[in-house]
């Protein structure tokens, strides 16, 4: 009996996953966050993959 009960609250919670994706998905861009970009330079995670192309295309522009 643990056994279905376990299924169900699984099948509940990828149900529950799936639905709020799509949700998620239909939801507009909200005016002005369009083209967000990073603003990298308080940032102290030097392994974040968004920090090492944002330095790279800087450093490809000349401002650093």
């Amino acid at each position: 009996m643990n056994g279905i009960y376990a299924a169900l609250i699984a099948a509940v919670l990828v149900g529950l996953n799936a639905w709020l994706y799509i949700a998620n998905k239909k939801t507009p861009v909200p005016e002005g966050c369009e083209n967000l970009r990073p603003d990298c330079s308080a940032c102290g995670i030097k392994e974040c993959s968004l920090r090492a192309g944002f330095i790279k295309e800087e450093n490809t522009d000349g401002n650093r």
